[in-house]
């Protein structure tokens, strides 16, 4: 792929993987992330700089979902070409989350990687899913599971705990962000994730880390 073309327009569909692990991140792109964006995607630029920093060969997919467009692609290629992350942009709207879900793992069985990890972030509960029910959810993603691959919840100031629960979750797989501490919380999560590309060690979340990074977040619905 051209890396200029990637940088400047949304990914074209990769048909392969171009390195042995993927990381697939899930963004809500709905209205309401508006005021916690750029804490959002500097939270992302914290993630790869980690990963960088520990040389992890991973492929990534950015796919930003909402009730306007439900698989806006902005970048898919290897971590390391994932550079100028300030031309990451979102189109509003709902939180049509089932209904992403849905065609994130119809597009990671397409790729079938031999280990993945997949980074569910959002700021609020599901609205106006048009084809895919709780239940049909939960199981796409138990599926993802038994496979092996890492589930992980990340609430951008949201306590996503209820939100992660209804669709499978241990309460160690989801982790409520202040929105202050999202840069924070990123490069935590890329610690844990350089720990799981390197030994296959679960992403989990200690109480107190989930205490010390949710503070006064409370459960919305």
């Amino acid at each position: 792929m051209n890396q200029s073309k990637a940088l400047a327009t949304p990914a074209e569909r990769q048909a392969h993987l171009l390195a042995p692990q993927l990381d697939y991140i899930l963004l809500d792109g709905s209205g309401s992330m508006g005021d916690k964006w750029p804490e959002t995607i500097g939270g992302l630029r914290a993630f790869l700089r980690v990963l960088a920093a520990s040389n992890i060969h991973s492929h990534g997919i950015l796919h930003i979902f909402d009730s306007n467009n439900l698989e806006y692609i902005q970048r898919d290629n290897t971590l390391r070409e994932w550079e100028n992350l300030s031309s990451i942009d979102r189109h509003g709207g709902g939180t049509p989350l089932y209904d992403a879900i849905n065609i994130m793992v119809r597009r990671l069985a397409e790729l079938d990687p031999p280990r993945a990890s997949v980074v569910i972030v959002t700021d609020g509960m599901d609205t106006g899913d048009k084809f895919t029910t709780l239940d049909q959810a939960r199981n796409l993603l138990e599926w993802c599971r038994a496979k092996g691959w890492q589930v992980t919840f990340l609430g951008a100031d949201f306590n996503n705990s209820n939100q992660a629960r209804l669709l499978g979750a241990t309460e160690r797989n989801s982790i409520g962000v202040q929105k202050a501490r999202l840069i924070e919380a990123g490069a935590l999560l890329g610690k844990k994730r350089v720990e799981n590309a390197q030994s296959g060690k679960d992403i989990d979340f200690t109480g107190e880390e989930k205490s010390t990074f949710g503070g006064y977040l409370t459960q919305r619905h």
